[in-house]
């Protein structure tokens, strides 16, 4: 009997990312990578369905997921950061119980969330807990139609969402469990479009913040400064941590030097390679895999 695959289907405005990964010792090992174009079909937004070619994308989903995996029906979706929102936050007391969690975060953040509150599916973790009850925790939010369509056309193409997530926190999902990224760490991402700054502590984040750029170096370097004088008053401890930036390996010019420079310190570009899997299986194309990352983070939190 063959192994079960899981699938990390990570999608940008471009198009499809695929990965698939099958539980193995001491390393999982890749099936296989892909990429489906679907240039045209995504226009990202927060507040309406993204989805502008529904038979297109269940098309390319469909093509995509048969071509590594066959008949497997479960996947990890990875959704672009644009699609929803992600918030760092305190209560004051323990929730009773998730339901008393949400609702309760709905409340504190119904002026920042991407639809009224009766319209977003909210969902959130608890970070940290300290001893006078306080507690900090890591929310995601989505608008509903949003994310309906997105779970109602993977439903169309055969296949079913049991895990669903932004982009910028499957970089994180990668990276963390493979790297010995220190205990306190600043990781940078900067591809399709989109700077992501993430402030970690231990295992947990403390800071985040995605934004668009546009692919000149000073606008680059302009946004990550507007970034840092925010991070920096609230946590001002980040000036001194290692820095680590996974980029684009279609960016152009010297990426690492800009990173230094609006640091102000040595910034570790990241190798996306594939050496922490057994075996590579098909690649459909891609090389180099860096911009597959998103999606094998998905696919390695599904095992």
């Amino acid at each position: 009997m063959s192994s079960r695959s899981f699938i990390g289907v990570d999608i940008q405005p471009g198009g499809l990312y695929l990965a698939a990964l099958q539980r193995n010792r001491p390393y999982p090992k890749l099936v296989g990578l892909r990429f489906e174009s679907l240039e045209g079909v995504l226009d990202v937004s927060s507040r309406q369905p993204n989805i502008r070619d529904a038979r297109r994308f269940v098309e390319g989903l469909r093509r995509g997921i048969e071509a590594l995996a066959g008949p497997e029906e479960r996947i990890a979706l990875s959704l672009p950061d644009r699609a929803g929102r992600i918030y760092l936050t305190e209560v004051d007391a323990p929730f009773k119980t998730h339901q008393e969690g949400v609702d309760i975060l709905k409340w504190r953040l119904k002026s920042n969330l991407p639809a009224p509150p009766g319209q977003v599916n909210l969902d959130y973790q608890v970070l940290d807990k300290h001893d006078d009850g306080r507690q900090r925790c890591i929310v995601a939010a989505i608008a509903v139609p949003v994310l309906q369509q997105y779970e109602d056309l993977v439903n169309e193409a055969g296949r079913h969402a049991i895990q669903i997530d932004f982009h910028s926190l499957n970089l994180y999902n990668y990276y963390r469990p493979h790297l010995d990224l220190g205990g306190e760490f600043i990781l940078v991402g900067l591809e399709h479009g989109l700077l992501s700054i993430q402030y970690v502590v231990g295992h947990s984040i403390c800071y985040q913040r995605v934004s668009e750029f546009k692919a000149d170096p000073q606008r680059i370097f302009r946004e990550i400064n507007r970034t840092l004088v925010e991070a920096y008053a609230a946590f001002p401890v980040m000036k001194r941590c290692a820095v680590l930036a996974h980029v684009d390996p279609e960016m152009e010019g010297d990426i690492d030097k800009l990173l230094s420079a609006a640091f102000e310190r040595e910034v570790k570009c990241l190798d996306p390679g594939l050496k922490h899997f057994s075996g590579v299986g098909k690649t459909g194309g891609l090389q180099p895999v860096g911009s597959v990352i998103a999606a094998l983070g998905a696919a390695e939190r599904m095992m």
